[in-house]
């Protein structure tokens, strides 16, 4: 009797292990969590938000083949750091949406979240899954270049400098981009862009000085979400009356001469570049 018993044993074990609760995470990682597993994020500053998405697959419960296409209906926190927010995805999205604000005083470190991918009523027998995310708090979650360091153009004329924003966190930012304050106090002129999580972008960004003169200043990139998260650059902007600078002045910006002057004026900012 005892090897049938066995047996028996066996192929029930099989059977628990043909299908096992899972939650598919799609972004900011791609990763499949069983319960009690956990999740990292990636870095993220204060005040970012990060979007965990959630397919709503899952193996086991009542479905067909043992395998439930719609079998959670949502995910939500059950415990969170202190100062953090998370908005639960809509139920039945698909796939699911799960906002997490980071505290916007949260001080560099890691930080633990409990999530749970829930099935509203037990309707699939699935029940709730517990699982955790990891986020790595840092301030230091983007980097930045500026090409050219150094503009010599006009007086009046616009400097354009092109700034590289590439965001190494898991929260896509917009960014702010001015000169520092105090260093060009005539010029306010500001520039915001959005920029992708894991991605990177290119923004020119002008500057015009109305005297000749030499200047060094600081262009500053600040994360709209935290005053927090920003860099800044040193570059230069020499403003000098001439003709070559008046030339140089024709490239810039949009054509709005007569359409009979625009091959001359396109020709003369050729030569420019050339001088």
């Amino acid at each position: 009797m005892a090897k049938p018993a066995f047996t028996f044993i066996a192929l029930a074990l099989l059977a628990c292990a043909s299908f096992a609760l899972f939650a598919n995470i799609k972004e900011p990682v791609a990763k499949i969590l069983y319960p009690t597993d956990s999740v990292a994020l990636g870095n993220a500053g204060p005040g970012q938000t990060i979007y965990l998405i959630v397919e709503r697959g899952t193996d086991g419960g009542d479905c067909p083949n043992d395998y439930c296409a719609d079998g959670w209906d949502t995910v939500v926190a059950t415990k969170l750091p202190p100062g953090w927010e998370v908005e639960p995805s809509p139920y039945y999205e698909n796939p699911m949406k799960v906002r997490i604000k980071i505290a916007p005083d949260a001080f560099d470190g890691q930080y633990n979240l409990t999530m749970a991918a829930v099935d509203e009523g037990n309707y699939n027998g699935l029940g709730n899954m517990t699982f955790y995310s990891i986020v790595n708090v840092s301030r230091d979650v983007f980097e930045i270049s500026v090409d050219p360091t150094r503009v010599e153009t006009g007086v009046g004329q616009p400097a354009v400098y092109y700034i590289r924003i590439r965001n190494t966190g898991a929260a896509s930012d917009p960014f702010e981009i001015k000169v520092r304050d105090g260093d060009l106090p005539a010029w306010r002129f500001k520039k915001t862009a959005l920029v992708n999580y894991g991605s990177e972008r290119i923004i020119p960004y002008e500057v015009t000085l109305n005297e000749e003169n030499e200047k060094i200043f600081n262009i500053e990139v600040t994360s709209l979400s935290s005053p927090l998260i920003h860099k800044d650059m040193s570059v230069v902007i020499n403003s000098r009356s001439s003709l070559v600078s008046d030339w140089k002045a024709t490239t810039h910006g949009v054509l709005v001469f007569p359409m009979v002057e625009q091959i001359i004026y396109a020709l003369v900012g050729l030569l420019s570049r050339l001088l």
